[in-house]
């Protein structure tokens, strides 16, 4: 028979949002949920199973619809895999990425209201991006 593992997930709230990581853990305790949490400067970091994570995170949505999201988290909260005391300091893996998520947000807020208003979905334009080509030739130019 197989075991059932604990799933790691990242609650991330939206900057725009009125919700602190604070009041999203509060409402959570309050939820009793059972789960795993730890506060974060960009949300939650939750454990639990995969069915108590998606009623966790169908019940938070009725806090802030469009602010909160969730992905998964390879790691749980202080594994000594990823922590910055085991690795010498420093940011952890991936943390960048979920800096530049969490700074687009409220752009993906404004899309999937617009969309539950029902507006016409329409393109924005995306500046001319740069060939590969071009970037080895950059690379080429730069004193390493």
């Amino acid at each position: 028979m197989r075991e059932k593992r604990d799933v790691v997930r990242i609650f991330v709230i939206s900057p725009d949002s009125d919700l602190t990581p604070e009041l999203l853990y509060r409402y959570m305790v309050n939820q009793k949920m059972n789960l795993k949490m730890k506060e974060t400067c960009f949300g939650l970091i939750v454990v639990g199973d995969e069915k108590s994570l998606a009623e966790a995170l169908h019940e938070v949505k009725k806090l802030d619809k469009y602010g909160i999201f969730s992905k998964v988290r390879g790691y749980p909260p202080g594994d000594p895999r990823i922590c910055r005391a085991s690795r010498g300091g420093g940011p952890r893996m991936g943390f960048h990425f979920l800096e530049y998520e969490f700074s687009v947000l409220p752009l993906i807020r404004e899309g999937l209201e617009s969309v539950e208003r029902g507006e016409e979905v329409r393109e924005r334009h995306v500046e001319e991006r740069v060939s590969v080509k071009e970037v080895e030739k950059a690379f080429r130019e730069v004193e390493l």
